[in-house]
């Protein structure tokens, strides 16, 4: 009996699953960025409407109490952006990997 190693078939078999393997992760690294991207995506269009509408008298986050309020003659002339906090992420914050995708981004 040789102890040459392994048969020829159960070489070739290994190395198939690791070319499988390979593949597989590059798969992973490409479906990890892309959702990485979907993410950002949704982070920038809530910061985009939450401090677009904050500003105009109200959104779904905070409601719509001042939409109706005729504005006050300092407000008309001094619109100020509105910070959108972390508590007012409905969308970006409901995700389990937004917040370890978007330290990989920086």
């Amino acid at each position: 009996m040789s102890t040459q190693g392994p048969p020829a078939d159960a070489k070739q078999a290994q190395a198939a699953a690791l070319q499988e393997i390979e593949a597989a992760q590059r798969r992973k690294r490409a479906l990890d960025m892309n959702l990485a991207n979907v993410e950002a995506t949704i982070w920038a269009n809530e910061v985009s409407y939450l401090e677009d509408t904050t500003a105009s008298g109200g959104n779904i986050i905070k409601g719509f109490e001042s939409y109706l309020k005729p504005p006050t003659s300092s407000h008309s002339h001094h619109k100020r952006k509105v910070e959108a906090t972390e508590d007012d992420r409905l969308f970006s914050g409901s995700s389990v990997s937004f917040h370890e995708s978007m330290q990989s981004h920086q």
